[in-house]
């Protein structure tokens, strides 16, 4: 009976090591436009419960790349993934907030141990991570997704707030 009771253990523990590893991370997006037309910034990779911000480039709407696995993901008024919620969602496609968006998370359908309320502990901007990549639609419709570095980093944002595609291209082709 022990021996049953081990292997059933051990079991349920590697299908739930393997089924968080199917959401380990997803890209959040943060669109200036209501319709997530035009350009972004984005976090890539972003793990679940990590709250990522934008210091100076507010989103008017957010989108995930992928839902798959996710129980919801929320856009806060603030730097800190706490404070206003100006948008949720747990269904793929744009979603439109209320009002400016700095910061977001979301969180895993797969693990039970996360806090099931859309708000996070708040947190100071240090202990959230910036985007680190950022993307734009050319004119022939195609998307475009590049990194953000410490030396472009001022540029991109700068561009993102003035809608500016043409120096986004610039710095895309810059750390291609």
């Amino acid at each position: 009976m022990k021996f049953i009771s081990g292997i059933t253990i051990a079991t349920t523990v590697v299908l739930l090591e393997n089924t968080v590893g199917l959401v380990a991370a997803l890209d959040m997006r943060f669109y200036s436009a209501l319709n997530c037309a035009g350009s972004w910034l984005q976090c890539g990779n972003l793990p679940a419960g990590v709250c990522c911000y934008s210091p100076t480039v507010p989103a008017a709407a957010m989108m995930l790349t992928s839902v798959s696995g996710v129980a919801g993901f929320t856009g806060w008024g603030s730097q800190t993934c706490s404070g206003p919620v100006a948008v949720t969602g747990s269904t793929t496609g744009c979603k439109s907030a209320a009002f400016a968006v700095y910061s977001g998370s979301y969180r895993s359908s797969l693990v039970t141990a996360q806090p099931t309320s859309t708000r996070i502990v708040a947190r100071a901007p240090a202990d959230c991570i910036e985007p680190d990549s950022f993307g734009f639609v050319d004119e022939n419709g195609k998307e475009h997704v590049s990194k953000i570095s410490e030396g472009n980093r001022r540029a991109v944002y700068a561009a993102l707030r003035k809608g500016d595609v043409a120096t986004l291209k610039v710095e895309a082709a810059a750390v291609a």
